[in-house]
């Protein structure tokens, strides 16, 4: 069985948070002076602060998005309640999912491995409804027999008890299995510290790694695993 990540490995995350947030800012431009580079790195020091506390169960999963916006809008001395900035939150959350789409190597690589016979599934580190929202959007959720996510299961990535309760929820034994990921470290050295075959999947450079198996492109999975 193979199971895949979806940010980052099957969504093109980086535009769609990107095109996302400058299309927010641009919504707020009478607020904000920041040049377009200032806003995106911003906004995901701001993201990756808190859902990590997120994903350490230290918020939920509506308190990490609104304390993004809470702390944006303070850079510019607005004071948001609550309700405003849950508001605001949705707001950008309109603008990064019109932005969502598969990577141009997703649809062909799942084909074939479907034809192949392989059963496929995602482990995934998020909100279960946010994650099925984005397969729905890219047209790809019927190809996965199971989607488990740390909101579910209580314990993120790369800690392998997600990975175990994902093979066990697919009645796999962990070292018949494949995990295939765009983060070195949580994804194919957390996957394979967990025993399965952890695949790297590198679309930024030509690094390789030698504890894992590395790809550039899902079309190379096929041949890899076939």
């Amino acid at each position: 069985m193979i199971f895949f990540d979806i940010d980052g490995t099957l969504l093109d995350y980086d535009y769609a948070e990107r095109e996302g947030i400058l299309d927010f800012f641009r919504a707020h431009n009478s607020f904000f002076s920041f040049t377009e580079h200032q806003s995106i790195e911003l906004w995901k020091q701001l993201s990756r602060e808190y859902f990590e506390k997120f994903l350490a169960n230290e918020l939920v999963f509506q308190e990490q998005k609104r304390l993004r916006m809470i702390n944006l809008f303070k850079m510019a001395e607005i004071d948001l309640s609550d309700q405003e900035a849950d508001e605001k939150f949705e707001m950008y959350l309109s603008f990064y999912q019109k932005n969502w789409k598969a990577y141009a190597d997703v649809m062909e690589a799942l084909n074939q491995l479907k034809q192949s016979g392989y059963t496929l599934g995602v482990i995934s580190n998020g909100d279960y409804e946010q994650q099925i929202e984005k397969l729905q959007h890219m047209g790809i959720e019927e190809y996965f027999n199971c989607v488990i996510t740390s909101s579910e299961i209580g314990a993120a990535k790369p800690d392998k008890a997600i990975f175990e309760e994902a093979c066990a929820h697919a009645n796999r034994q962990v070292k018949d299995c494949y995990y295939v990921g765009d983060r070195l470290d949580t994804d194919a050295l957390g996957s394979k510290k967990a025993g399965m075959r952890g695949v790297w999947i590198n679309r930024k450079d030509k690094i390789s790694h030698q504890d894992v198996i590395v790809i550039n492109s899902l079309s190379e999975l096929g041949a890899l695993v076939i």
